[in-house]
């Protein structure tokens, strides 16, 4: 479809409702439709768009006249879909008593940010709450955490957990007992994904053949889907490993020996969670800020550690819960386009 955004401002001008119309804006475009964020002075002729989505034109009075010829449009444009998006209300506000309140715009659709926002915009224009849709902010990942995007492509919000080993493919990281904790994680029914930054160390003649024997045993796991070598894709650069440790939920070492492990201290500058092995000299570089095991441990064993900390730790259940219900595209996916689909059904008479 062709779809205009139209606000009053937009991106680089910053503020909640610009950066919800520029991630709404991706989303959609990366759903294949054709997207136009407009002002008033880039709008012109509308009457080629399918569906003419409106923030907050129709609801603050901060261009009344364009309000009006939005307005106006809207009723002459049937063959249109017209979407109506509330995020502010200034009929209940105090600060704007003074302002003449628009009636509810005729043959459109009207979309509320939250529930709080529905009552608002339906005791304003005595309209029943169920002619309105609740539709909640959204985010682009990539961009609040800065994810190149090699590492955005990976859609790592699909995953209920994410588990970082940064590493290259040497015996002593012991990335089998990896596998085959990813592999009771999956037994025990977690939607798992264990992200290997490193290729076969090139200064090693057994790196290549470790790399096979890992490769094997992934296959034998039944994993291929949990597992994800990265740098089979080519090395990645230090933005790219940056960007996992903004998007993982923990970090996974279980080495067999270190002369220090620094990406413990890179996962504690992220605030990740850091399960590890006992190491000595983990122990003496983490202190307390460590989740230990023995290397010796049986996978089942480890994975059952993990999972009670996942079940128990506030800030994954609130990522996930971030992850599930405010992701710009799929809330394009699951919300906005059937709307625009079905949009004429639920007009507002």
């Amino acid at each position: 479809m062709r779809i205009a955004l139209l606000h009053y401002t937009q991106s680089p001008i910053i503020g909640g409702v610009e950066r919800v119309i520029r991630d709404q804006a991706r989303a959609l475009r990366s759903l294949g439709h054709e997207v136009a964020t407009l002002t008033r002075f880039e709008a012109g002729d509308l009457s080629g768009f399918d569906a003419v989505i409106v923030h907050n034109v129709f609801t603050m009075p901060f261009d009344l006249d364009w309000t009006r010829e939005l307005m106006a449009l809207a009723a002459a444009s049937p063959q249109q879909r017209w979407i109506n998006w509330v995020h502010d209300v200034a009929a209940v506000n105090p600060h704007y008593a003074h302002i003449t309140w628009q009636e509810p715009v005729p043959q459109a659709l009207h979309v509320a940010v939250s529930e709080v926002r529905r009552q608002d915009y339906a005791r304003a224009n005595d309209l029943p709450a169920e002619t309105i849709r609740v539709i909640p902010n959204g985010l682009d990942f990539a961009s609040v955490l800065g994810l190149t995007p090699r590492i955005a492509s990976l859609n790592l919000w699909q995953h209920d957990l994410v588990l970082l080993h940064p590493t290259r493919l040497i015996r002593r990281k012991n990335i089998e007992l990896g596998l085959r904790s990813t592999a009771a994680l999956k037994q025990a029914g977690v939607k798992v994904l264990y992200a290997v930054t490193g290729a076969p160390d090139p200064h090693q003649t057994d790196g290549k053949t470790y790399h096979q024997e890992l490769r094997k045993l992934t296959e034998e796991l039944q994993i291929e889907a949990q597992v994800s070598f990265l740098g089979e894709s080519g090395p990645l650069t230090d933005e790219d490993v940056r960007s996992l440790y903004a998007a993982a939920d923990a970090l996974f070492f279980p080495s067999t020996g270190e002369g220090f492990g620094l990406p413990l201290l890179e996962a504690q500058a992220h605030r990740l969670p850091i399960f590890c092995s006992d190491l000595q000299v983990h122990v003496d570089v983490l202190g307390f800020g460590g989740c230990y095991f023995s290397t010796d441990d049986k996978p089942e064993l480890i994975s059952a550690q993990i999972m009670q900390w996942s079940q128990t730790d506030l800030s994954i259940h609130h990522r996930r819960h971030l992850w599930r219900d405010h992701e710009m595209v799929k809330i394009c996916q699951e919300h906005l386009e059937p709307l625009l689909l079905t949009a004429t059904a639920i007009l507002t008479p």
